[in-house]
């Protein structure tokens, strides 16, 4: 591609033909949708969609989660191989921005998946936070867990509102899931569990199961209550339920910096797998 002469439009649902093509078709393409297929995605999406056109051919495509507290994720980002990167995505950044500064986003993360990624938004002005560690655990045993006082009972879909305040207060931007998010984690779970006392809920899970065992996506306790047990009793059952599935490994993936979780997970068995991956963040404001 010799010419980089670019067209910047929204995405209509007419672009999804062109859309799929770009996505499976190319190398450099970068998904961090977490619970959604990118068509049901891009359906539901009400935050901008950038689409990058050269002579009526789709060549990238940038798309970020709705706001959350002032931060917001790029959750799409795809280049043809053969065009120009650099100058598509900076296009498609610039174009993308202000509607994101007039939602009231003041800052933007990215997960890097990809090596071409890191590489685009380090040209963009992203600077690096942290990573991400993923820890894995294989086996039948389990250590003694405290009492906790807490009974457990199968998530619904009623227990949303209780489930997205613990989840906010228990963590910061951006790593907060809005309460549409955990809307369709409950509904694609392979396990989902709350934690109760006095008939208050005051901690959750969500799980999903993979090819290789079950992965542990989402763990959270009321932060007033953190330190009593309450984590192990959600975990320890979590696993005994599996078990009874015949999953015998777990995965889990937690932020480098909190070491609370870490220290629950180690006393679990679970030990660095090594694939790690990093954040990197821009404000834009």
């Amino acid at each position: 591609m010799t010419q980089t002469t670019l067209t910047i439009t929204p995405f209509e649902p007419r672009h999804r033909y062109a859309v799929d093509e770009l996505i499976f078709r190319n190398f450099q393409v970068h998904t961090h949708l977490d619970w959604h297929e990118i068509d049901d995605w891009l359906a539901k999406q009400q935050t901008p969609v950038r689409l990058a056109w050269q002579d009526r051919k789709l060549v990238g495509l940038l798309a970020a989660s709705n706001v959350l507290n002032r931060t917001c994720w790029i959750r799409v980002a795809a280049v043809q191989d053969s065009a120009p990167t650099q100058t598509i995505m900076q296009t498609l950044w610039e174009s993308l921005t202000p509607e994101l500064v007039r939602q009231g986003t003041e800052r933007v993360s990215m997960l890097i998946t990809r090596d071409w990624v890191e590489q685009q938004v380090r040209a963009l002005g992203f600077h690096y936070d942290e990573d991400i560690i993923t820890l894995r655990r294989i086996g039948e045993s389990l250590p003694t867990s405290r009492f906790s006082g807490a009974t457990l009972r199968p998530a619904s879909l009623s227990d949303l509102d209780e489930i997205t305040k613990i989840d906010h207060d228990a963590f910061i931007p951006p790593w907060q899931m809005a309460r549409d998010e955990i809307q369709q984690a409950l509904r694609v779970a392979a396990l989902s569990v709350v934690a109760l006392r006095n008939e208050q809920i005051v901690g959750y899970q969500i799980s999903t199961i993979y090819r290789d065992g079950a992965h542990l996506a989402r763990l959270a306790v009321n932060p007033q209550l953190q330190g009593q047990g309450i984590g192990g009793t959600i975990l320890n059952d979590t696993l005994r339920r599996f078990f009874k599935r015949g999953i015998y490994s777990m995965t889990v993936n937690t932020q480098m910096s909190n070491h609370r979780s870490q220290h629950l997970y180690r006393h679990f068995g679970f030990q660095r797998n090594g694939y790690d991956l990093g954040v990197w963040s821009k404000g834009i404001v």
